[in-house]
């Protein structure tokens, strides 16, 4: 079972990689790709998705490039994941089954898939992992939003010098 999306596994190792070699300055999404080890078209994707958010800045031109907007001890994962997924993204069924019904901020919403008839998970009709998938999401939404990319940076750096001091 996946958490998030490609799309925000490529967006958090490009936030990770400008975090990690001080690019605050402005980044080439051409290097940042090259450097992250992702596919150039993904990362760009990821980057309009980034700007909108407003969690870095991008300048057209000569020179131009991406800046970041705040320091990664302010960018949580939770923050880069919505950018890059959306506000419903920990809403689908672990089971893969349709949802009768989503509440989204006090009001029901219809499921993008409603039309396709196939088992329901909802309301009215639970799935077999729907409590422990309710459970495990605000697990998984804590720690995307208590984390930063500063922690995350300092933790690889850690791992890095016991690396080191083992070898």
């Amino acid at each position: 079972m996946k958490f998030f999306s490609k799309g925000s596994e490529y967006a958090i190792r490009a936030m990770l990689h400008v975090a990690e070699s001080h690019s605050f300055d402005g980044f080439s999404p051409k290097k940042i790709c090259a450097e992250a080890g992702i596919p150039e078209p993904f990362g760009r994707k990821a980057f309009a998705e980034l700007v909108k958010a407003q969690i870095i800045q991008g300048t057209r031109g000569p020179g131009g490039g991406y800046n970041l907007m705040r320091d990664p001890a302010d960018t949580s994962l939770l923050d880069i994941v919505l950018a890059v997924d959306g506000q419903h993204s920990f809403d689908d069924c672990p089971m893969g089954l349709q949802c009768e019904a989503q509440k989204a901020g006090g009001s029901f919403r219809a499921c993008k898939n409603c039309r396709i008839p196939k088992p329901k998970c909802g309301l009215n009709h639970v799935c077999p992992m729907h409590s422990l998938w309710k459970q495990t999401r605000q697990s998984v939404i804590h720690y995307l939003e208590t984390t930063t990319l500063e922690d995350i940076k300092d933790r690889l750096i850690a791992a890095s010098s016991r690396k080191d001091i083992s070898a």
